[in-house]
C-alpha cells in the first residue's frame, strides 16, 4: 500500500516543456506497465509540440478549462469531463490557446 499526500508534492516541468507544471502521482516503475499516472497545469499559451509514443498509450481527463488537442492532424478542443486517449503511434500535440489554465489528470500504459 502506499499513500501519497498529491498536495505537498512538487511541482516539476515536463518532459516536453519545463515550463509546464506537473505533479507525479505515481512513477514509471510502480506498478507493471504503468508510466506515470499525474496531473499537470497549462497555463494560457503553453503547448506540448507534436510527438509520437510507439510504445505507450496515454489518457488524459480533463478537470478544468479548455485545451486544444490535434491527433493525426484532427484538431479537437476538450473541456471539463472530456477523457481522451492517444493510441500508441499516433502523433499528437496540446495547447492552451485560451485565456484560462486547463488542468488535466493522466496515465501512461507501456504497451512494450
Amino acid at each position: 500500500m502506499k499513500l501519497t499526500h498529491t498536495n505537498t508534492l512538487p511541482e516539476i516541468g515536463t518532459s516536453h516543456n519545463d515550463d509546464i507544471k506537473k505533479k507525479v502521482f505515481i512513477e514509471k516503475g510502480e506498478i507493471p506497465q504503468l508510466m506515470m499516472f499525474g496531473a499537470a497545469t497549462f497555463t494560457p499559451g503553453q503547448s506540448v509540440e507534436t510527438h509520437k509514443h510507439d510504445t505507450m498509450y496515454e489518457v488524459f481527463y480533463i478537470q478544468s478549462g479548455k485545451a486544444e488537442f490535434i491527433v493525426n492532424d484532427k484538431k479537437m478542443i476538450v473541456v471539463p469531463g472530456d477523457c481522451i486517449t492517444i493510441e500508441q503511434g499516433e502523433f499528437h500535440s496540446m495547447n492552451n490557446p485560451f485565456l484560462e489554465n486547463v488542468t488535466w489528470v493522466y496515465f501512461g500504459i507501456a504497451t512494450d
